[in-house]
């Protein structure tokens, strides 16, 4: 039996903000990072909770850390909110998330609700059960995973992504095109988390590099910003596979963003689980003809399944030209010497992530390890 699950309201379009009216009187914890707690996007949020009794924090790390979570949970037990409201990207949401898992193991429910404002077109993070935290100790990116870090209600408002800055688009958008991707071929794909993924990706064809190009065309980020998410649902009820696996791995190590990681990830993976690099100049895998079919819903065509997957990877090379990103470790700043030394480390990390449980195709080490030395 498959489970299809939908927990998390969404609240999207113009004026979404206002959603929070609803925790009027209420005592609100804010978790975000010092950036954006002196934006005037928080200006509107605090606005919007005028009503409310609220308390910031501010001190969300990029990658946050065990100790970065620590923090946070001493001001939700010393503050005793009602509600949380996460508002930022990856690391303020993913804060967020492990606060309030363990604020929960404490007895303390905060029972007006988790809202979510995702400032980047990307993670997933607000639809989704899972969050990263970095080992401090190794630097290795541990996901995280419950039920209790789903949250209640998501707002989706363009005015939070409007002033995003291209590369701040560029990454988070790749990110999200490989959430459709991987979400399309996992192991647990369905049909609900099919159509999302698929129309994830029409989304992204059509708005990503308009988006990336202007930041006054809010028709491009609005759609952007709901396409994310969707791939966000996808992969919340399929799963992913090693691009996330490797790309966790990578990213305890060197200091590369997640998004530009999976783009330059993107491309190997797919050819390795769609087994068109073997001598069989025709054959196309199962898992290859997903792909196919994936490149379908975006209209790529070819004289054979196997060109159809090329042309899967030459649209993501496109793309991943047109915003700019690198295609390769060192064209992303990464000493190529240090990478190879890195990598029977980074494929054994890899190995075990939770995510690459979800590969469509087993990968030993070995496997992995190969990748990694096809992207220096």
């Amino acid at each position: 039996m498959f489970r299809f699950q939908l927990t998390t309201t969404l609240c999207y379009g113009p004026d979404s903000l206002s959603a929070l009216a609803d925790l009027d009187g209420r005592r609100v914890l804010i978790i975000t990072d010092s950036f954006l707690a002196a934006t005037p996007l928080m200006g509107q949020v605090r606005s919007a909770l005028s009503a409310a009794t609220v308390e910031v924090f501010d001190q969300v790390i990029p990658n946050p850390d065990v100790a970065a979570v620590a923090a946070g949970l001493r001001a939700f037990l010393a503050f005793g909110p009602d509600a949380l409201v996460a508002l930022g990207g990856g690391s303020p949401i993913d804060t967020a998330k492990a606060v309030r898992k363990l604020a929960l193991e404490q007895g303390h429910r905060a029972d007006a609700g988790f809202y979510v404002i995702p400032t980047t077109s990307g993670t997933g993070s607000e639809v989704t059960s899972f969050a990263v935290v970095t080992d401090p100790h190794s630097h290795a990116k541990l996901p995280l995973t419950s039920a209790d870090m789903l949250p209640d209600v998501a707002i989706l408002d363009p005015e939070a992504v409007a002033t995003a800055p291209p590369r701040l688009v560029a990454d988070s958008g790749m990110d999200a095109v490989s959430h459709a991707i991987e979400a399309y071929v996992a192991l647990g794909h369905n049909d609900f988390s099919d159509a999302l993924a698929e129309k994830a990706l029409r989304i992204a064809d059509t708005y990503l590099v308009r988006s990336y190009r202007s930041n006054t065309d809010l028709k491009a980020r609005e759609h952007q910003h709901t396409g994310a998410t969707m791939a966000g649902i996808a992969f919340q009820n399929s799963g992913l596979g090693i691009v996330h696996g490797l790309s966790h791995a990578i990213g305890g190590s060197f200091a590369v963003a997640h998004g530009r990681l999976n783009g330059i990830l993107l491309p190997h993976v797919i050819e390795y689980n769609a087994g068109v690099l073997g001598l069989r100049p025709s054959h196309v895998s199962p898992v290859g003809r997903r792909y196919v079919s994936l490149a379908g819903a975006i209209g790529l065509t070819a004289s054979s399944d196997r060109n159809v997957v090329f042309g899967l990877v030459g649209w993501l090379e496109r793309i991943r030209r047109e915003l700019e990103m690198p295609a390769s470790m060192t064209e992303a700043g990464i000493d190529a010497g240090e990478f190879r030394a890195a990598i029977p480390a980074l494929a054994a990390t890899a190995r075990k992530d939770f995510c690459t449980s979800g590969n469509p195709v087993p990968a030993t080490e070995g496997d992995l390890a190969g990748i990694l030395h096809a992207i220096v």
